[in-house]
């Protein structure tokens, strides 16, 4: 399925530049590229898995903005595929982090952390490290996101 694809790449996508293109460019800039790829590659899973759900007839009709489709993600999909709250509360940690810098006035690079201060200069530091560790703690999504893909579309 495309979305699934489509997760799959974007994870790809943050993973190489976490693992092989930061060590080798020591640019600072990248932890922020790879934050948006991989929160953009949770979303489009767990937009495929609502698709598998609402194909099936599992939910309801929900509607297309995030605060819904996600709510439906966390009360009903989630726990039908076994995916545990960790995984839940990374996307919405991704997601402040992206619009924390979305309305930041200022961001800056300090000691290999990328930093983002807020309106009143409340600063929320990322380092490669905590990026790595996102990648980390979502990789059993993706093998969960894969399995029930490969599942369902045999059924297909």
């Amino acid at each position: 399925m495309e979305m699934v694809k489509r997760a799959n790449k974007l994870y790809d996508t943050a993973d190489h530049l976490a693992y092989i293109t930061y060590p080798l460019v020591k640019d600072t800039k990248l932890i922020i590229t790879i934050i948006e790829n991989l929160y953009a590659s949770l979303v489009a899973g767990m937009d495929a898995l609502l698709y598998y759900d609402r194909l099936y007839k599992r939910i309801n009709p929900y509607s297309e903005n995030f605060h819904s489709k996600f709510e439906t993600f966390k009360t009903k999909t989630a726990p039908r595929y076994g995916i545990d709250r960790q995984k839940i509360l990374l996307i919405l940690d991704l997601r402040e982090i992206i619009k924390k810098r979305q309305e930041s006035p200022m961001e800056f690079i300090r000691k290999e952390s990328y930093v983002i201060a807020s309106h009143d200069y409340e600063l929320k530091m990322i380092s490669i490290e905590k990026t790595k560790q996102y990648l980390q703690d979502s990789k059993d999504f993706f093998e969960k996101l894969n399995r029930i893909a490969r599942h369902n579309d045999r059924r297909l």
